[in-house]
């Protein structure tokens, strides 16, 4: 039998791992075929929506994309919107910035959900930020999510914000397709698998 050099096994192992993790980036539910115009928002007035129009961008996924951190229902109208991503997570600097308060903020989400399924614009929840947009029962970013996930098509999540199965379990309760990434940085990915030719 002949011997394999340190360096060749260490090679090999290396291509092995870095494999491995170019595969485990999107678990889960395959991205759906997403339409045009697409808008991207965010629910609870925190800073992922944002985030996620520069991860999209980043990504060159789309070029027809609008932003809006606050669209009312004639906004949807109005965009002719076929597929919204909304961003969940709450914040109380958002919320101050704003000046509203969560109750009001629950309000603006329900008439923008209603109308969306009103619609039929295709609706993708996504709670990028993990454990930085959770909370107990109750606060902003729980109220947030609870106000989204259960009329949307898809759910998106960072398994860092799912290590107590809210998601998983709401995605089985409702009957919702669910995708898991390994850090934010994978929406990017995630809505360009949506938009390939």
């Amino acid at each position: 039998m002949k011997k394999i050099s340190l360096s060749l096994l260490l090679t090999m192992l290396l291509c092995l791992a870095l494999a491995a993790c170019s595969f485990a980036a999107v678990t889960g539910a395959e991205a759906p075929k997403g339409d045009l115009p697409l808008l991207v928002t965010n629910a609870g007035q925190g800073p992922g929506g944002k985030m996620g129009r520069l991860l999209i961008r980043r990504a060159k996924a789309v070029e027809d994309l609008t932003y809006n951190a606050e669209p009312k229902p004639e906004d949807l109208v109005a965009g002719g919107f076929k597929t919204m991503i909304v961003v969940i997570g709450s914040s109380a600097k958002g919320l101050g910035a704003s000046g509203i308060t969560i109750d009001q903020e629950i309000v603006r989400l329900d008439a923008m959900m209603a109308k969306a399924k009103e619609l039929g614009i295709q609706v993708i929840a996504a709670h990028i930020e993990g454990k930085a947009r959770r909370g107990k029962p109750g606060s902003a970013d729980e109220r947030s999510i609870d106000a989204i996930i259960p009329l949307a098509d898809q759910i998106v999540v960072n398994t860092e914000g799912d290590t107590d199965g809210k998601f998983t379990n709401l995605a089985k309760e409702k009957n919702i397709p669910i995708t898991y990434l390994d850090s934010a940085m994978d929406l990017g990915e995630f809505v360009k698998t949506m938009y390939a030719k």
